[in-house]
């Protein structure tokens, strides 16, 4: 498993679509990652956040992701 993500990756991960995980970061619901080369890098470490985040907003069925 890879240590970091591309916002298009974290989606292809989590089966759902990038704007969905773009969307956290750009409202302030979860912090700005760090960018290389115009792109987010999102840490592995994020995952379980990204999926609460994503569930709280009925993005994701409960056990979708796991």
């Amino acid at each position: 498993m890879p240590k970091i993500y591309t916002t298009r990756e974290m989606a292809e991960l989590l089966g759902t679509v990038e704007w969905r995980i773009r969307r956290l970061f750009e409202d302030g619901t979860l912090p700005e990652p760090s960018r290389f080369a115009g792109k987010r890098v999102i840490p592995r470490e994020m995952i379980p956040e990204i999926l609460d985040r994503l569930r709280h907003r009925g993005w994701i069925a409960g056990e979708a992701a796991r």
